[in-house]
C-alpha cells in the first residue's frame, strides 16, 4: 500500500490518519464498486498547519449543526406537544429526521484527525530556543 497524503494528494510518508466510521464507509463503498486505490492516508509534514485548519473548521461546524439540530428537535417536540389535536407523533418523527439530517449534513465537509495527534501538535509547536546566559557585567 502505498502512503498518500490527504491533503497535497502525492505519495509521502508522515503522520498516519485515524480510520473513523466515514472513511470505512467510503472505502467500503469504493471496495463494492471495485474502484478503490486501498492507499494509506497519512498527513505530510509540509501539510500538517493546513490540515489542522481545516479539521478545526469541521469540529467547529459538527458543534454549530448539532446545536441547530438540538433546537429544531426541541422546537418540534414542544409543537407536538401543545397542538390542540394532542400529541402528534409524527411531529415528532420528523423533528427526529430532520434533526438527524441536519447533523448527517457534516458529513460533506468531513476531515479526518491525525491518529497520533499528540505527535502532529510537537511538531507543529514551535520549537523553544535554549536560554540565552547572560554575561556578567564587569565593575
Amino acid at each position: 500500500m502505498a502512503k498518500v497524503c490527504i491533503v497535497c494528494e502525492k505519495e509521502k510518508g508522515g503522520y498516519p490518519v485515524e480510520d473513523d466510521i466515514v472513511l470505512r464507509s467510503i472505502r467500503r463503498i469504493k471496495q463494492s464498486l471495485r474502484i478503490a486505490k486501498n492507499n494509506e492516508l497519512v498527513v505530510c509534514e509540509e501539510c500538517l498547519p493546513e490540515q489542522q485548519k481545516k479539521r478545526q473548521k469541521f469540529e467547529k461546524n459538527l458543534v454549530m449543526h448539532v446545536v441547530i439540530a438540538a433546537i429544531v428537535l426541541i422546537i418540534f417536540f414542544f409543537v407536538s406537544i401543545f397542538s390542540p389535536g394532542g400529541i402528534s407523533l409524527s411531529g415528532i418523527i420528523l423533528g427526529i429526521m430532520l434533526a438527524a439530517l441536519v447533523v448527517g449534513m457534516t458529513v460533506f465537509n468531513h476531515w479526518p484527525k491525525i491518529a497520533g495527534a499528540k505527535n502532529a501538535r510537537a511538531a507543529l509547536a514551535p520549537k523553544a530556543k535554549a536560554p540565552e546566559k547572560r554575561k556578567a557585567k564587569k565593575k
